[in-house]
């Protein structure tokens, strides 16, 4: 079957990325024993749960030590390059694990954050971008929590329009019309002041509407740049992460042969109007299909989206709470 050739330039290549980025963690290990691979699989489990449902305290509910009994499960492939271990885990079975079990999950896309990050010592501050030896940090942290990040090239057109004072300055105007050459769906303008502490402050914006805010003191620079990252991806899951309870389910679709923007818009359109629809996303992109998920209340099955797309329905797998069965596509449930 034919899929996706329109809809990959339509939704863009990078959906595939992010969704291909958010499986795989990159652990250190100190050596290849069994006993390091143990432990290093466990902690990238942990990372994993952190980033598909985008808050910090899914580790302390339930669902860390359900998952951890299983760990087999959710590895899919593993390889080391020096003292890396680079373990790729099972993204769609581990967010419908969770919604099963009542945690929260973020799906795909989500949104893409352009960062202004000025380091403010001494001088005038230096944008953290280009070759700034804070920017590998920064990166890293975002891939750590699944935040889709973009980090300004700083390159003379840049630096022609806006300045590291239009930053601390908060002038706005300056800092959206930056921002224009990039993709990204919200704006974060921050300064982090060296010293012992070190604080950062931080906003987000979604045009000139102030989303989010805070200021906080860390240890060092390093610790500044985490904050940042964990304090803004808290904030977007608080927004887009949903938790389903024992009236809802999470509901995954498979669906091939999308081909034009019309049959994207008419399946985005069908799912987001169905009654009791509390959140539609995109799970995955591969070769064979695209993966919808969905949770409702109350549960809606994937063989009623199946009804008005019959000829694009591949099996779907579907979660309730724990202690009841799932469901395929086209059979109704009991």
């Amino acid at each position: 079957m034919r899929f996706l050739g329109m809809v990959a330039l339509l939704l863009g290549l990078a959906l595939v990325a992010q969704a291909e980025s958010l499986n795989t963690v990159e652990l250190t290990v100190e050596s290849r024993g069994e006993a390091q691979r143990q432990q290093a699989l466990q902690q990238g489990l942990k990372d994993m749960l952190v980033r598909l449902s985008g808050k910090q305290q899914v580790l302390e509910q339930p669902v860390l030590e359900q998952a951890l009994a299983q760990l087999d499960r959710w590895v899919t492939r593993y390889d080391y390059d020096g003292d890396q271990l680079m373990v790729r885990y099972d993204t769609r079975g581990l967010m419908d694990f969770m919604a099963a079990a009542g945690a929260p999950v973020w799906g795909f896309p989500r949104p893409k954050v352009l960062i202004w990050l000025v380091e403010q010592g001494a001088g005038r501050g230096d944008m953290v971008a280009g070759e700034h030896e804070l920017r590998d940090h920064l990166v890293g942290e975002a891939r750590r929590r699944g935040l889709s990040l973009v980090v300004p090239e700083w390159d003379s057109q840049d630096r022609n329009a806006v300045t590291v004072a239009d930053v601390r300055g908060r002038f706005d105007n300056q800092l959206l019309s930056a921002s224009d050459r990039y993709p990204h769906e919200l704006v974060v303008a921050a300064v982090l002041y060296e010293g012992s502490p070190a604080t950062v402050s931080w906003r987000v914006l979604q045009g000139k509407k102030t989303l989010d805010q805070g200021r906080e003191k860390s240890a060092s620079a390093e610790q500044a740049v985490t904050t940042l990252v964990d304090a803004v991806t808290d904030q977007l899951a608080q927004r887009y992460a949903v938790a389903s309870s024992a009236s809802e389910r999470l509901t995954l679709l498979e669906v091939e042969q999308v081909e034009t923007l019309a049959d994207w818009h008419q399946l985005q359109a069908f799912l987001a109007g169905l009654s009791g629809m509390r959140a539609v996303s995109l799970v995955q992109t591969t070769d064979q299909g695209v993966t919808f998920g969905w949770i409702s209340v109350p549960a809606i099955p994937s063989y009623v989206a199946c009804w008005s797309f019959p000829d694009n329905c591949a099996p779907a797998r579907t979660s309730r709470s724990p202690g009841r069965s799932g469901a395929t596509a086209g059979v109704p449930d009991p």
